[in-house]
């Protein structure tokens, strides 16, 4: 996995060695959000009525990534992700232990510590809408939305030093009381992961203007581990969460077009 992240990383870095006929390089700047979760939080980890997922398991992220496309079909790109190493959690009160009178009562809870990403991922359209042709010739149209298949993969690098920090989340309710305690242990500095998704991309008189991209990531490496115990009312419990960076992502980027490389011309 990392011999492929370096391989086309320098390809990618080498390009100018390379004719490129009809290809354009683009610097892409994205802003978005990402929900992250641990290992198995949808599949159900934990023992109920603890889940490894909340709605509080959501923050921002931030891109920049340097693309070539090639011939407006396939696409390269490597660069930079700010994003988080996340995981959350919460616990809805079983209806048997609580003491409110209407329905048990809900906590959760959300953190996670930053992470450095180098993405290399892979693109190729796959579908394409136009709307009012201008220019015959140069098939121009008014405007454009594309879509593309991404693949890629990449690394992930935890520099927090904090090798056993923990936290206490606690207080009580309206009627019940639920405790969370848990310990950040940091399993390695380095992973690596896989990532898939779609990218909508909007043109107008034939230029890249925005982008939309959805990915999911797959985390291939446990990056911290997080023991959680809880309690809730007279009950108690535990687990252990495996953090590896997987989440869903949405970003909205401004493609800028650094250069174009016109076709070569026919030698005489």
């Amino acid at each position: 996995m990392k011999s492929l992240f370096f391989l086309c990383s320098a390809w990618l870095l080498l390009f100018p060695k390379i004719s490129y006929s009809q290809s354009k390089l683009y610097l892409d700047l994205k802003l978005g959000a990402n929900y992250t979760f641990a290992e198995g939080a949808h599949f159900g980890k934990g023992k109920q009525p603890f889940k490894a997922h909340s709605k509080l398991g959501f923050d921002e992220q931030g891109v920049i990534m340097l693309r070539l496309q090639v011939r407006e079909k396939w696409g390269i790109a490597t660069g930079y992700s700010g994003s988080t190493l996340g995981w959350a959690y919460s616990l809805q009160m079983p209806q048997q232990y609580t003491v409110n009178p209407f329905h048990g009562e809900w906590r959760g809870s959300g953190t996670g510590v930053y992470l450095h990403q180098f993405p290399v991922l892979l693109s190729r359209k796959i579908g394409e809408y136009n709307i009012k042709e201008i220019d015959t010739v140069r098939h121009t149209y008014l405007a454009s939305f594309r879509l593309d298949a991404v693949l890629g993969t990449g690394l992930n690098w935890n520099n927090r030093n904090c090798f056993d920090c923990s936290s206490l989340s606690s207080g009580g309710l309206f009627y019940d009381t639920i405790d969370f305690q848990e310990t950040i242990i940091k399993r390695r500095r380095f992973g690596t992961f896989i990532t898939a998704g779609v990218t909508a991309r909007f043109y107008r008189l034939g230029k890249e203007r925005l982008n939309l991209s959805l990915y999911y990531t797959q985390g291939l490496t446990d990056m911290l581990l997080v023991p959680v115990e809880y309690r809730y009312n007279s009950q108690r419990g535990s687990t252990t969460l495996h953090v590896r960076g997987s989440g869903l992502s949405a970003t909205l980027g401004v493609p800028i077009r650094l250069k174009t490389f016109a076709a070569r011309s026919a030698p005489k």
